[in-house]
């Protein structure tokens, strides 16, 4: 499969079989580096997620200055 042959020597199979093994490699590495970059994304999504979870707990525990302004202007 992988002789080394001059160009007088391939064959058009040989030249077939050739090209379908560069198409499956070309294939193999573009999945592979979807993958890479697709694992890359969801590891980036999990963080800022879990850092917007800690930034709304924080929030819950701040004093509410705005609804507490909206309220008072209400009540007269």
């Amino acid at each position: 499969m992988f002789e080394a042959f001059s160009p007088r020597q391939i064959t058009p199979e040989q030249s077939i079989e050739s090209l379908e093994l560069h198409q499956i490699a070309h294939d193999f590495r573009q999945e592979i580096e979807y993958r890479d970059q697709f694992e890359h994304y969801c590891r980036w999504y999990t963080q800022v997620s879990r850092q917007h979870q800690r930034e709304l707990a924080a929030m819950a525990t701040d004093i509410d200055l705005f609804g507490w302004f909206w309220r008072r202007r209400t009540s007269r």
